[in-house]
């Protein structure tokens, strides 16, 4: 009896505790429900919550549900009912929190402010959740600028250099995946192909021959960079304590992908620190000197060299940074090309564009460089369009608030610290009044939008007698295809030319046959996917292959 009566007590001890826990947890996920979709979250209520204008508990649950995959709606209406009048406004977002989203005319504010005062390198953080899916929580943090600064002195400088290189990784590419038959329509998923080319032409640059072509190095590179954004908007939608649980788990498809790239690189970087009698006492100048191939391994050196690192990084974190280098040239490249082939296959006018833009892509006499494409304003319009219509982020700048006792936004609202504050850029992508002249609607593919010197004004171009087009890379407060200000991404001029590359070899080489239907966009969280899993049949053209037989001969 007296065994029975404690085994009693046990058991009730036992369900207390797990009483006890279970009210914990359903407080804990109260509370978290309430957060994601009940709460301001700290933003003054004095500022109105698009699409709930009557600001009920309900409605902004509802409103923020939406925001998975109704978000461009919201934007719309934010940017028509507030941004174009002067007034900020909320819009809820379920993964990343609510944002403040001030109007376009207080850009030059937002720009301004320290990174003590809003921190752009946070929102990145937050965004990608980078603790996890970046392969170390400092490459979107401290090592972010560093990132950068070596695209920019490296690989934009000597963009020249590569185009030759360029050149010939699409025309391989082309050939192997778009096919040589000139009779045939050869049908293609154009998305899952796009990243294979992209991510050929982007190794060729940062890694060379041979290993740009090995099938191994390929799928690893771009099996890493596929899924990325996916896993961050998994993980950022768990409760914190829940993210160092599940977010090694989410990633660890990417994480075995990385250690696959590892494998062909790290031997890369040992043997030319070898060949090169590298070691910890390396001096920038014989980096500098050395008649190694100009590729990612030697700017990665010199990189290592100038902030006086040892070469042989236990952290392995060079090979990191060429990863994450490798995922944002791939990804950003893929989904632009493919964007730009939908739009041009799928507009009435597909046959005229297509010889509009293979007779002016003929004028440049087979010159790639950076001066000859800039000659090319049909070719620079179309990508231009593209990324104005599809551009992937539908947020032109975002900054998180970091200053401890908030920030005082320009129509006078205190925003907390924490909160996030930005300029959206599909409202003003979309704006009639800057892209619906002479009856052009901005919704629209109009490849040659952007040679209208009208267009050019009103988008940012505003110096006189400055020539149409020519737009991919500027940005303004109504052009943000890559961002604005002095965080634009540092990679666009490399962008630049390789989808121009991508985009001349295609018109010169290849009919694509038109669309009766543009395949829709997926709209996930502020992104907006490329038209994943749609077909395109494509035909190499006779008079491109007697060109090659002519030049082998």
């Amino acid at each position: 009896m007296e065994i029975l009566n404690v085994a009693l007590a046990q058991a009730c001890a036992h369900a207390k505790i797990l009483i006890l826990l279970g009210g914990i947890w359903t407080l804990l996920l109260t509370r978290y429900v309430w957060w994601r979709l009940f709460s301001y979250q700290g933003i003054p209520k004095t500022l109105p919550f698009v699409g709930a204008p009557k600001a009920g508990l309900f409605t902004r649950a509802r409103v923020t549900l939406m925001s998975c995959s109704g978000l461009r709606q919201l934007l719309l209406d934010g940017y028509r009912d507030y941004s174009k009048k002067g007034k900020s406004f909320i819009l809820p977002n379920l993964f990343n929190g609510n944002e403040v989203i001030i109007p376009t005319q207080h850009m030059q504010w937002l720009l301004e402010q320290p990174e003590s005062v809003l921190s752009q390198y946070e929102t990145n953080r937050q965004f990608m959740c980078s603790d996890y899916t970046m392969l170390h929580a400092d490459i979107m943090g401290k090592n972010w600028p560093r990132l950068a600064d070596t695209v920019k002195r490296e690989m934009t400088r000597d963009l020249d250099e590569f185009a030759d290189a360029m050149v010939d990784e699409v025309e391989d590419s082309l050939r192997a995946l778009w096919g040589s038959d000139t009779e045939k329509w050869h049908e293609m998923v154009l998305y899952d192909i796009m990243l294979e080319i992209t991510g050929r032409v982007v190794s060729r640059v940062f890694v060379g021959l041979p290993l740009c072509r090995n099938p191994g190095y390929l799928q690893a590179s771009t099996g890493f960079s596929k899924y990325i954004l996916l896993w961050a908007m998994g993980i950022e939608l768990l409760p914190g304590f829940l993210k160092p649980v599940f977010g090694p788990l989410l990633t660890a498809w990417d994480y075995l992908q990385y250690k696959r790239m590892a494998s062909f690189i790290a031997p890369m970087f040992q043997e030319r620190i070898a060949r090169l009698g590298q070691g910890p006492d390396a001096t920038l100048e014989n980096m500098k000197s050395s008649s190694e191939a100009n590729d990612y391994i030697q700017w990665a050196l010199r990189d290592v060299v100038r902030h006086g690192e040892n070469p042989y990084d236990p952290n392995d974190m060079i090979t990191k940074r060429l990863a994450i280098s490798s995922f944002t040239a791939i990804q950003s490249s893929a989904i632009t090309i493919t964007n730009a082939v939908m739009d041009i296959a799928a507009s009435k006018e597909s046959i005229a564009i297509q010889d509009e833009l293979r007779a002016e892509v003929s004028t440049a006499n087979n010159v790639w460089t950076r001066s000859s494409l800039a000659r090319l304003p049909k070719l620079d319009s179309t990508l231009t369009e593209t990324l104005r219509l599809w551009g992937f982020l539908t947020h032109g700048v975002t900054k998180a608030v970091v200053a401890p006792g908030g920030v005082t936004i320009p129509t006078g609202e205190h925003i907390p610290c924490g909160a996030k504050i930005g300029v959206a850029s599909y409202g003003p992508h979309h704006d009639d009044d800057v892209y619906g002249h002479k009856g052009a609607s901005p919704f629209v593919f109009d490849p040659f939008r952007f040679t209208r010197p009208e267009v050019a004004h009103s988008a940012g171009n505003k110096k006189e007698g400055a020539p149409p087009g020519l737009g991919f890379v500027t940005t303004s407060e109504y052009y943000m295809g890559f961002s604005h200000g002095r965080h634009a991404c540092p990679g666009r001029f490399f962008a630049n030319s390789l989808l121009k590359i991508l985009l001349a070899q295609i018109s010169m080489l290849y009919d694509v046959e038109p669309l009766t239907e543009r395949p829709a966009n997926p709209w996930l969280n502020n992104t907006i996917g490329p038209p994943i899993g749609a077909k395109v049949r494509v035909r190499r053209r006779k008079v491109s292959v007697e060109a090659e037989i002519e030049a082998k001969v």
